[in-house]
């Protein structure tokens, strides 16, 4: 089994950082241009560019995400503009589907509050790791982490108190994939324009789907997981005050179509956390900690692939969120700014 200082290195050669973002999303991907400067290539090395076909997609699916969220792609501009680059060169990230991530999450409700718990795993080679702090105008604050695709968020909370976050689910292709929203951009439309789970679900029930993804959807007073395949969606809600979420479909419409290297070990990641939420005397806070840096199933991964680049952990009833840039087995959680929104800006969809 990997140890935990197998990869250490190579956590320390990731860029971790903490950003602070404000104003207009044109405004906002210009800050972002400006304190990161351009997206590395690939480990590939840089993008072959973009067919004509491929073009004509992409533009198609902005066209589907700006009805969900008008103003959220003017990042885009704002950050091609910054640095004097071709839309064009932007565009594939709205079309970029990746399937084997190795994440888990979890909410339980006990003694009056409801926590939530969150490891998001990867490869080696993604080495952008950001934590923003986002107070766009007219839309709800948020806070949450941003793995190197633009505009995008793989988890995160907003000032009402809903939490968000993102499951890569491997699954036989469909038969055909319409336009629609890429996974990276779900959670960010959903914390900046749902104040509850319930509002959030059913906007995610709304979206066409790019790929397929588990989505853990959670606000103080309700828990769900909503699992989305390009054709199809379907929503679990919580049993037993709790529910949990790994890197494969549990509805009996979508289980069958699940073709994943990782579905034994997201079997085994899955059960951990449901058995431990089951203990019902321990402090909720002390419980999603030690869930979070269990290595003996593992849940706190050191391999590549599988390895847990951050943490999270949330009180989303006392508003109160903690961040851990790194493995949680060896760095420490570190509570930050629960995001605040400007009370005079009314939001647009209200």
């Amino acid at each position: 089994m990997p140890k935990p200082e197998d990869d250490l290195e190579k956590e320390k050669a990731a860029d971790y950082r903490y950003l602070q973002l404000a104003g207009t999303h044109l405004e906002m991907g210009q800050q972002l241009a400006h304190k990161v400067g351009p997206l590395p290539p690939s480990p590939e090395g840089q993008a072959e560019p973009l067919t004509l076909s491929q073009i004509t997609f992409a533009e198609e699916c902005w066209d589907v995400i700006s009805g969900f969220h008008p103003t959220l792609l003017d990042e885009y501009e704002g950050w091609a503009e910054a640095l004097d680059l071709e839309m064009d060169a932007l565009l594939g990230m709205l079309i970029v589907g990746l399937a084997n991530l190795g994440c888990s999450s979890f909410a339980l409700r006990r003694q009056g509050r409801t926590i939530v718990g969150r490891n998001y795993d990867f490869f080696y080679w993604a080495r952008l790791r950001y934590l923003i702090a986002a107070q766009p105008e007219a839309y709800y604050a948020t806070l949450g982490m941003n793995g190197g695709l633009l505009s995008g968020r793989h988890d995160g909370v907003n000032q009402h108190g809903l939490f968000v976050a993102l499951h890569g689910v491997g699954t036989k292709a469909p038969e055909r994939v319409e336009p629609g929203v890429a996974f990276h951009l779900i959670p960010r439309i959903l914390l900046e324009t749902c104040a509850t789970a319930e509002e959030a679900v059913m906007m995610a029930q709304e979206m066409p789907h790019l790929s397929s993804f588990n989505y853990t959807i959670v606000d103080p007073h309700d828990m769900f997981v909503v699992e989305a395949y390009p054709e199809m969606v379907r929503v679990r809600e919580a049993e037993n005050d709790y529910i949990a979420a790994t890197n494969h479909f549990l509805h009996d419409d979508l289980s069958h179509l699940i073709e994943s290297p990782i579905l034994e070990n997201s079997r085994r990641r899955l059960q951990k956390m449901l058995s431990a939420l089951s203990k019902r005397n321990s402090d909720p806070w002390a419980l999603a900690q030690e869930i979070l840096t269990d290595h003996q199933t593992p849940i706190c991964g050191h391999v590549d692939g599988l390895a847990t680049f951050w943490s999270a952990i949330g009180d989303l009833t006392n508003q109160k969120v903690a961040y851990n840039l790194g493995a949680p087995c060896r760095n420490e959680y570190k509570e930050y700014p629960w995001p605040e929104g400007k009370e005079e800006e009314a939001f647009l969809g209200s």
